[in-house]
């Protein structure tokens, strides 16, 4: 309704809101070391999959706004944030791979 989109834009936005609450789920799971994570629940996270779960780092970037108008919004991306953020998955591990050598 604050986005003030009607037709396609609006049924993409409504996509995209799916997707990031799919992306939460996922890392609630995660944090809380459930037996199973959601990832199928969306195609972001299932094509995430190997990022969000794996040996991989995850940087999670959320825009806000200090605008009065966008209060809402700035305070939801900060609330996802700070979930994102209790995410503990351990140490990343080092993989050697084969081809690739330090300078010397």
């Amino acid at each position: 309704g604050m986005s003030g989109v009607r037709g396609a834009a609006l049924r993409e936005t409504s996509f995209i809101n799916r997707s990031l609450s799919a992306l939460a789920d996922v890392l609630g799971a995660i944090s809380e070391q459930r037996s199973h994570v959601p990832y199928r629940n969306s195609k972001l996270t299932h094509l995430l999959q190997d990022s969000i779960g794996g040996d991989a780092k995850l940087l999670v970037m959320l825009c806000i706004s200090p605008g009065q108008k966008y209060l809402t919004e700035t305070m939801q991306s900060l609330g996802f944030g700070t979930r994102a953020r209790q995410v503990q998955r351990g140490q990343v591990k080092k993989k050697n791979v084969p081809g690739l050598s330090k300078a010397k």
